[in-house]
């Protein structure tokens, strides 16, 4: 019987089983403290420090400490399952990022994350091969304002 069931994250059903499901074959204990931080993480559009989600935790049961936070987010980074970014200030903030390659547009009042796909990407990718550069990874973000904030 499942347990979870899969979240509506940035366009993409994101199977909450399956990270946890990682998160175990990564040698982490699946506690209902980490099961609480990935369900409560996957739930959010925009990037959060792990302060802001430790604090959209506190007070639930089972109590979940900032250390606990912090690790599990590194380790869904490591996954590939979260992207970290440096705000202006230096500290790291994360989004939830399962599913299919993509990049996102960041609404700079608001903070909400959208998806974009992005094929020209793709498309650079072989034009950098040709001229014998491997590419090993990437990261691609518009910043501006989402539909709500511009009106």
């Amino acid at each position: 019987m499942r347990t979870s069931t899969p979240a509506k994250v940035h366009g993409v059903a994101a199977d909450l089983d399956s990270v946890l499901g990682e998160l175990s074959r990564s040698g982490c204990r699946v506690t209902q403290q980490r099961r609480s931080i990935v369900a409560e993480f996957a739930q959010l559009r925009r990037y959060v420090t792990p302060q802001e989600l430790h604090a959209r935790l506190a007070g639930r049961r089972p109590r979940t400490g900032l250390a606990t936070v912090y690790r599990t987010l590194e380790v869904l980074e490591r996954l590939g399952a979260a992207t970290r970014a440096l705000r202006p200030t230096g500290e790291a903030s994360y989004l939830f990022c399962a599913g299919a390659h993509h990049h996102h547009a960041v609404c700079v009042r608001c903070g909400k994350v959208d998806d974009v796909p992005c094929g020209s990407v793709d498309r650079f990718a072989r034009t950098l091969a040709a001229r014998r550069f491997r590419l090993t990874q990437h990261r691609l973000e518009f910043f501006g304002l989402c539909a709500r904030c511009s009106a």
